[in-house]
């Protein structure tokens, strides 16, 4: 089973922390370089100065070198070295050379007037980098104007010089080290913080949800309360909630309609049965009586008829809630009108049909359409007094392609806007007492079922004068 709260938590911990160690990384790098170029940047300025000590004039070149202002090329204490090369020899070593017996700093191949930066091993053993040039020495303006030469033509006489400065990285060497683990130590530590902030937040962002859910277990089909409390939830969570509120009415709707038509069914059954009942019982306690036994095979076909009746009302509404697909064929719906009126008018009622004639075929399930125009017009007939007439009008509706269906008759009972409203619900009667043997309230669910498996619109209302009018629209 998946967790949103361990998958959020490990995405949310994962990007952020490869987002923040990258970044340290970057850093680490950028600093490890910047602390190298400075360290690079001072051997160069140190071998600049060096190159500044060196002067030529016509007759000699000196070195004006004085140990006392740099000890570090004197001292045994962290000693640095340099050396200098004229015509290939030796021209000038630092005295730190001279401590030890291999005293030669390496001589590279350099262009004029370029350098080279190397690491090596130093004469005390120690690991060291080494910056290493070429160069022409300095000529003082005074010496020129003594020997009347201009610069250019004593250069042309000038040998080069090279010059290796040498001094020991271990230091820089620690340094990156000490960075280097400072960055995996807050890598580390910003992983782990990262973690720990991370799974609170997403468990206090996600705390809504298990309140959502402890509201939700308080709830159930019996429970006094049906709805959800959005004042304090997030804005999230507000269209999850009003889902549930709407699923949650929606079947405390559904829970008391199948409550009350439980109820119904069994008060429909129990008739019946308890007529069975009370007529076995005096057939057998009477067995010689002769009206009794005349009568008993009647009156127990005509109950059971009945009980076949409602039953196959029951089972044709479950039918028609079935969630399959119907199937659609060409339907002639005055042929079908004049069919159902013939079969349902059997005291030659005054029954007008009013068709318009563009709306002779549609495209529908015929055993769906027959039952709720059967249902329709019947009821019409049944509930309505004998000497009144039930008309029937079919028109096309305007700008669709779909026909109107309206059936009128004068209804026998008045009925109030509420009561219309009921007119669909299952095993609903006006006679509340429930006296007809012939009706049990179960024709206007099933016509309204399959209406809604058709797509058909279904509408009913009354005028003052009582007369009700059922339209369908298909």
């Amino acid at each position: 089973m998946t967790s949103i709260k361990k998958k959020l938590s490990q995405y949310i911990s994962i990007s952020i922390s490869v987002l923040l160690v990258s970044l340290f990384f970057i850093i680490d790098i950028s600093v490890d370089s910047w602390i190298s170029n400075q360290f690079d940047r001072a051997m160069i300025n140190k071998a600049g100065l060096l190159e500044t000590l060196v002067n030529e004039d016509p007759e000699k070149v000196d070195f004006d070198f004085a140990d006392e202002f740099m000890p570090e090329f004197s001292g045994a204490n962290d000693p640095e070295y340099f050396q200098l090369w004229r015509d290939n020899e030796v021209f000038e070593r630092s005295n730190t050379l001279k401590l030890f017996e291999n005293n030669d700093l390496p001589q590279l191949a350099v262009a004029l007037h370029k350098s080279s930066i190397t690491n090596i091993t130093l004469p005390d053993g120690r690991t060291g980098r080494m910056y290493f040039t070429k160069f022409k020495p300095q000529i003082d303006s005074d010496v020129r104007e003594e020997y009347g030469i201009t610069k250019a033509v004593f250069a042309k006489t000038q040998k080069p010089m090279e010059l290796a400065y040498a001094t020991s990285n271990e230091s820089l060497n620690q340094i990156l080290w000490f960075v280097d683990v400072i960055f995996i130590l807050t890598s580390i530590s910003a992983v782990i913080a990262v973690r720990i902030i991370v799974f609170n937040v997403v468990e206090r962002g996600l705390k809504p949800l298990d309140e959502l859910n402890a509201e939700l277990k308080k709830i159930n089909l019996n429970s006094e309360v049906s709805t959800l409390s959005t004042s304090e939830l997030p804005e999230e969570l507000i269209a999850i909630a009003d889902g549930i509120n709407h699923f949650i009415s929606e079947n405390k709707i559904l829970y008391s309609r199948e409550k009350r038509i439980t109820s119904d069914i069994a008060h429909e059954l129990k008739t019946p049965i308890a007529e069975l009942l009370n007529l076995s019982e005096v057939a057998i306690k009477f067995p010689h009586e002769k009206q009794l036994a005349a009568s008993f095979k009647t009156d127990v076909l005509a109950i059971t008829e009945r009980l076949r009746n409602i039953v196959n009302g029951i089972l044709l509404l479950q039918k028609s809630t079935y969630q399959a697909e119907l199937e659609k064929q060409q339907v002639n719906v005055e042929l079908l009108l004049k069919t159902i009126i013939t079969s349902e008018n059997k005291q030659n009622r005054n029954v007008t049909l009013n068709f318009n004639q563009q709306c002779g075929y549609i495209q529908t399930n015929e055993f769906a359409f027959t039952t709720v125009l059967t249902n329709l017009i019947n009821n019409a007939l049944y509930y309505s007094p004998e000497t009144t007439p039930v008309i029937i009008a079919v028109t096309p509706e305007i700008n669709t392609n779909r026909i109107r269906v309206e059936i009128s008759n004068i209804s026998s009972f008045q009925y109030s806007e509420e009561e219309l409203t009921l007119f669909f619900e299952p095993l609903w009667q006006k006679d509340s007492s429930r006296t007809s043997e012939e009706r049990y309230g179960l024709g206007l669910a099933i016509v309204k079922s399959y209406c809604d498996k058709i797509g058909a619109i279904l509408n009913v209302a009354i005028a003052p004068d009582q007369s009700i009018t059922f339209t369908m629209i298909i």
